[in-house]
């Protein structure tokens, strides 16, 4: 009779599952997680009896923290440089002035660029490198608005390389300043 119980509940739950597909919501950070009420409502379920809880496993400042982040990343988040130069290419300006937009409508919040390097050269020129390349996006975008004390930097130099592979198209990714949300 209890396999029954159960057998009946799957079925309840799985056309329940197909017929409420109005629209899809993506969680994240959280443990969906559907209660019956009690066992034997679950053989004449109906929408009343069952619920639908989230629990949320980010505190609120990790929820905030992760919505800047999916927002600076539309906006852009990186640009590039040539190969051993610390002025970032032209397409960069734009993402910086968008990025300074972002920052100048969301005042609490503060950055870190991280300056990166491909993968030739010493590990201490590239550290160097990094440096001044992080350096360049910050000026940049204290240029536009942004408070200086908002901007911190760091350099990766060729020590977190954003790109594998021993080849131009590789390195071409690994030259960049990204822009982080910090916690």
């Amino acid at each position: 009779m209890l396999k029954l119980k159960y057998i009946a509940l799957f079925f309840i739950t799985f056309v329940f599952a197909c017929t409420n597909q109005q629209e899809k919501v993506i969680v994240e950070g959280g443990t969906p997680s559907v209660k019956v009420q009690s066992e034997s409502d679950a053989v004449s379920s109906t929408d009343e009896s069952m619920g639908i809880t989230v629990e949320d496993d980010l505190s609120q400042d990790e929820l905030k923290n992760t919505i800047y982040t999916k927002k600076l990343i539309e906006v852009g988040d990186r640009v590039f440089f040539d190969y051993d130069k610390t002025r970032f290419k032209k397409e960069g300006i734009e993402t910086l002035k968008r990025q300074a937009r972002f920052l100048l409508d969301n005042r609490a919040i503060t950055v870190t660029i991280e300056g990166h390097c491909d993968a030739r050269g010493t590990r201490e020129y590239n550290l160097a490198l990094g440096e001044r390349r992080a350096y360049s996006v910050k000026s940049f975008l204290s240029s536009l608005g942004v408070e200086e004390d908002r901007i911190s930097v760091i350099s990766y130099g060729k020590e977190k390389m954003q790109a594998t592979g021993d080849n131009e198209r590789a390195w071409a990714q690994s030259r960049t300043a990204i822009t982080i949300i910090n916690p």
